[in-house]
């Protein structure tokens, strides 16, 4: 589950390179915005899923590892509600 969790979170941060680069080019391309926008919708959709997919990951692994090495977070200090 954990090595699923790494890829996961390998693939969106090699993903989120992708738009930095590939947004300003299919924007400034001749045809502009009206040939490349079905592949940017694509790349955001891909992105968000990726973004959902690591997060519900996220809340597996939690659960696994606390339930498994029985962690605890320790209590908060006395006055820390109070310093917010």
């Amino acid at each position: 589950m954990t090595i699923a969790f790494q890829s996961a979170v390998f693939a969106l941060i090699a993903i989120s390179f992708l738009p930095v680069i590939g947004v300003p080019v299919a924007l400034a391309s001749p045809d502009g915005w009206s040939s490349s926008k079905n592949v940017v919708f694509s790349g955001v959709s891909l992105w968000i899923g990726l973004v959902l997919f690591v997060g519900i990951l996220n809340s597996f692994i939690s659960q696994i590892c606390s339930r498994c090495f029985r962690l605890k977070l320790p209590p908060l200090p006395e006055g820390f509600i109070a310093l917010l």
